[in-house]
C-alpha cells in the first residue's frame, strides 16, 4: 500500500472514531438530569413555597378572625346585657363594634382570598406534579434507550481503534508524524483526494506533473495550496 493511500485510510478510521466520540459524548450527557427535568422540579417546588407562604397567612388570618369575632360577640353581649346604662358609654361600645366588624369583614374577605389562592396553588401543584412525572418517564426512556447506544458505540470505537493502531504501525514514522502535525490545524483533514487533477480539499487544479509526482511518493508530496498531504487514486 502506497504511503498517501494508507494515510488517506488512517484518516477515514480517525474521522469515524472522531464522529462517534462525539455522539458518545451527547449520549453520555443525557444521562445528567435534562433541563425540562430541572425545570419541572423547580416550578413544582416553588408552587409547594407559594402554598406554604398561603396557608401560613390564612392560619394566622382565621386566628385574627376567631379572636376579634370573640372579641366582638364579647362587645355585643355588653352592649345589650343591660349593664350598662351610661349613652356615652353605650355610644362607644357601639363604635368599637362597628369598628371591629369592619376589620372583621376586611379580615374576611382576606380570608377567602388567601382560600381561593391556596386552592389554586394545589391545583396548579397536581399539573407541575403531572408534568414533572412525564419528564421524568421520558427521561427514563431516553435514558435506557441512550445506554443501548452507549454499549454499541464504545464496542464501535474499540474496534476501530484496533484497526488504527494496526494500520498505524505499517506506517512510516516519519509520515505518521507529518499527519499528525496536520491533522488539528486542516480540521480533521489532513490528506486531500486528488480527481481529475484537482485537490478535492481546496479544490485547486494541480499541474499534472504535480499530479504525478505525488502517485505513489514517499515521501507523500503535499498540495501547495492547502498544505495538505496528497492521495492520488
Amino acid at each position: 500500500m502506497e504511503p498517501a493511500q494508507a494515510l488517506y485510510q488512517l484518516q477515514e478510521l480517525d474521522l469515524k472514531i472522531d464522529a462517534d466520540t462525539a455522539t458518545l459524548a451527547a449520549e453520555r450527557a443525557k444521562m445528567n438530569e435534562p433541563p425540562a427535568v430541572h425545570d419541572a422540579r423547580a416550578s413544582l417546588r416553588a408552587l409547594e413555597e407559594q402554598l406554604t407562604v398561603f396557608q401560613r397567612q390564612l392560619r394566622s388570618t382565621e386566628q385574627e378572625v376567631e379572636s376579634l369575632a370573640a372579641k366582638k360577640n364579647a362587645i355585643h353581649a355588653k352592649l345589650y346585657g343591660g349593664a350598662v346604662t351610661v349613652p356615652r358609654e353605650l355610644a362607644a361600645l357601639e363604635n368599637e363594634e362597628q369598628a371591629l366588624a369592619r376589620t372583621l369583614s376586611q379580615l374576611e374577605d382576606r380570608e377567602l382570598e388567601l382560600m381561593a389562592s391556596a386552592e389554586q396553588a394545589e391545583s396548579s401543584m397536581v399539573t407541575a406534579t403531572q408534568r414533572l412525572q412525564e419528564e421524568l418517564e421520558r427521561w427514563r426512556r431516553e435514558g435506557s434507550a441512550a445506554h443501548d447506544h452507549i454499549d454499541r458505540l464504545e464496542a464501535e470505537v474499540e474496534k476501530l481503534q484496533l484497526q488504527r493502531a494496526e494500520l498505524a504501525a505499517q506506517i512510516s514514522p516519519a509520515n505518521l508524524r507529518a499527519y499528525e502535525r496536520l491533522r488539528p490545524r486542516k480540521g480533521g483533514r489532513a490528506v486531500a483526494l486528488v480527481q481529475n487533477n484537482m485537490c478535492q480539499a481546496c479544490r485547486v487544479t494541480l499541474p499534472s506533473g504535480d499530479v504525478a509526482r505525488a502517485r505513489g511518493a514517499d515521501p507523500p508530496r503535499t498540495c501547495e495550496n492547502c498544505g495538505r498531504i496528497l492521495y492520488v487514486r
